[in-house]
Parts: structure tokens; sequence; C-alpha cells
């Protein structure tokens, strides 16, 4: 097989999906020599700042489209194309495998502009139509996008990702701060977050600062804005995009890490948390219910009343937190790369095997 894969997110800032996408072609590398991969990107000849990853294996070559030529010229050759974003179409001869991450613009339309939940819409409308089948992070992606919209589900496959290799459990002892790593932004609940540590500062006195690691999304304004009104600036510690290595040592000193978003598709923090040997509270409701499955504290991400109490108890109960530190490195065992590449790599052979 020739197989085309996207990768352009892979030239900027990874975040989610360029980091699922980098992923899966290192470790689709190291399981299949045989077919030929295609890695379209595009940027252009002068361009310092966008920079194309590492070629995987002798399989694999790039095929830049330095004048915007698209993807129907750059791989024409491609028996299968894969990507996971809804604006690129695929090469001509090509049978399309697209992988949803999430349909959060549907279930939670208020945490986007309307114009933009117009636009995805289109392009996603437009592009099913082209699919020859769909791989979802979850199975609650998986669900939330038969609500609304129509393709046949025996063509759509969960395929959990993985998580990264460099987070592991540290040796440092632990440090007095409450972690979040994620997008500023609407969706992730940052506001009830700080109510919450609010709250644990006012009534129980905790020395603890609250770390809060992401790149400044939507309407993060209102999160900066909330922090001033409750005096809380020198408490709250905003770091924008960090390394590797960087995050990993704020996860594996971090007493308790806190992800109270509204919704996910899959919740890669989350697992990152796990692996890293760090007690995890989690919303109770999307994918962050389905991945945590019992190792980690939930709550309705609605009440930070709710979430100051769980957040109290896992730092001040240490039998507590030793429970969800091994539930929580079992669980991300469960999450694999490898196992992930070889369920993506079966995909491809069956669309390519199939009639149409």
């Amino acid at each position: 097989m020739k197989i085309g894969i996207d990768i352009r997110s892979t030239l900027k800032r990874k975040t989610g999906i360029g980091q699922y996408t980098l992923n899966l072609i290192n470790n689709l590398a190291k399981i299949d020599p045989v077919n030929k991969y295609l890695l379209y990107s595009r940027k252009k000849i002068i361009d310092r700042k966008r920079k194309l990853p590492q070629i995987p294996g002798e399989n694999f070559h790039h095929r830049v489209d330095y004048f915007s030529f698209g993807a129907e010229k750059m791989l024409k050759d491609a028996e299968i194309f894969h990507s996971s974003s809804y604006d690129q179409r695929k090469p001509k001869h090509a049978k399309f495998v697209l992988t949803i991450h999430d349909v959060i613009h549907k279930v939670y339309p208020t945490v986007h502009a309307p114009e933009t939940i117009a636009s995805i819409d289109r392009q996603l409308q437009e592009i099913l139509q082209q699919a020859a089948m769909i791989i979802t992070d979850s199975q609650t992606t998986k669900d939330d996008f038969l609500k609304w919209f129509f393709f046949k589900p025996e063509r759509i496959r969960v395929v959990y990702p993985g998580v990264n290799r460099w987070f592991y459990p540290g040796t440092s002892a632990k440090e007095q701060y409450i972690l979040f790593v994620g997008t500023i932004e609407p969706r992730k609940n940052l506001k009830n977050l700080v109510r919450a540590f609010y709250l644990l500062k006012k009534e129980h006195l905790l020395p603890h600062k609250l770390i809060i690691i992401g790149m400044k999304g939507w309407m993060f304004e209102e999160v900066f804005k909330l922090v001033e009104e409750l005096k809380l600036s020198s408490e709250i510690v905003f770091k924008d995009y960090v390394s590797d290595e960087e995050l990993r040592n704020w996860y594996t000193r971090a007493e308790v890490f806190v992800y109270p978003s509204l919704y996910e598709g899959f919740g890669f923090p989350i697992v990152e948390a796990f692996a890293s040997g760090v007690p995890v509270v989690t919303s109770n409701t999307s994918a962050c219910a389905e991945v945590a499955r019992g190792a980690a504290l939930l709550v309705d991400p609605q009440n930070f009343g709710e979430l100051s109490n769980a957040i109290l108890r896992v730092i001040k109960n240490e039998d507590l937190r030793s429970e969800l530190i091994m539930e929580g490195l079992e669980r991300a065992r469960q999450f694999s790369w490898d196992r992930a590449a070889a369920q993506v790599l079966s995909i491809f052979r069956e669309v390519y095997a199939s009639e149409g």
C-alpha cells in the first residue's frame, strides 16, 4: 500500500492533534517496514518556524507542498489517505480514513463562536462524504458523533491513543502545588477551578499554589479577570507552552492534578498525569470519565464546591493519594501507542481491501 498521512499539525507547536499524528507515524514505523508512507505537509520554502519531523523509517517519505498545490497533486499516487483535519480533501484515487477527536462544537456549542461552529459543521459534512472509515479516540466521541451526524456505525472504529514514553513517575519530592494542563479556553472550565481554589484558600488556608500550564485560547481573558477579582494573582502561576521535559517535571512534582473540563473527546493530560504517578481529580462527564475509569476522583465539573472538596481529600488523605497513584499507573498502562498503531494499520488494510 501507498499510504498518505496528513502531518501538517506536526510542523507547529504540537498540542493534541500534532502529538497524536507524530506518535502515530513514529509507531507505524516500528511495526510496518513494508508499506510506503507519504507524509503530506505544507510550508513555504523560507519558513524556518515550521520544521518537518524526522523521518521515522526508510519507507517513509516527505511530500512537502511548498507551493500550495494541494494533496490531490502531491499525493496522486496514494492509495490510502489519513487525516485528522476537516479542511483537507482526499487525493482523488485514495480511500480516505478520517480520525475524529471530538465533536465539541455540537455537544458544547457555547464554548465556540457561532462562525466557528458553522465553519466546522460545513467542513465536516463535506469531508464525511469522502470517508471510507472513521477512527474516534473514545467510545464517547463515537456515540456523540452518531447523535449529530449520519454515518454507518460499522464503519467507525474506536482506537484509544497512547501515552508518550517520557511520562513516568519521578523521584523528586512532591511540592505544594495543584496542577492543571490544557489550553486556556471556556471548555476547560478554568473559572470553576479558580473558584474551587479560592475556597481552598479562604476556608482551609491551603498553602498550595495553583499552576496552570497551557497556551491562551479563545476567551482566556475571563479567567485572568476572575483571578484578579478574587485577589489570587500571587497564588496562581500561569505558564505558557513548555517543553516535554519541563512538562514531565511539573507533573511528577505535583501533589494533585486537576482536570475539570466540561467536555473531552479523550483527555491526554489525564493519562499523562496517571503515567507520571500523580493522583487525579477530573470530571464525571464525557471521555474524562471513560478514560479515568475508576482511577481518579470524579466530580461534577459545574459544582466548584464539590471540586474543592475532592482536591482537599486528595491532599489530606494519604491512603487515598496512594490508592489513586497506583490505580492511575495501572490505568496508564492500558494506553499504548504500539497498540494504537497496530489497530490503525489494521484499519488501513481493511479499507484497502474493501470494494469501492
